[in-house]
């Protein structure tokens, strides 16, 4: 069957949902060439720029002015991108922002105690 064939089946299956024409002739195009099935073709895989001496210096860097911004942080190591440095801080160390500075997202028991000696103080 050609796309021409093809699509207006697809669209009265799938309706809104369904993929366009040009998508149907390009799939047509690589089975008339010798692709055999619908399944994705194996890519190569990026290496992470994610090290763990990268992370260390990152850490190193939080924890030395937990007041800081992303963009800020991100100065620190120019041979990486913002986004790397954003994935390293909230992903890889699981931090999270709260009141412009960087937290652990799960207290520990020892920092729930903490808090609470010093709410109680405020008391």
């Amino acid at each position: 069957m050609s796309a021409a064939e093809i699509h207006p089946l697809i669209t009265e299956v799938y309706r809104t949902e369904a993929v366009r024409d040009n998508k149907v002739r390009r799939w047509v195009r690589k089975f008339k060439y010798g692709r055999t099935n619908v399944h994705d073709e194996e890519r190569s895989i990026r290496p992470s720029v994610i090290t763990d001496d990268l992370m260390q210096a990152v850490k190193t860097k939080i924890r030395e002015n937990r007041r800081f911004t992303i963009t800020t942080l991100s100065f620190e190591f120019l041979d990486v991108s913002r986004s790397v440095v954003y994935k390293i801080g909230t992903e890889a160390l699981s931090l999270k922002n709260l009141c412009s500075g960087c937290v652990p997202r799960l207290l520990t028991a020892e920092h729930k105690e903490k808090r609470f000696a010093i709410s109680l103080d405020f008391f």
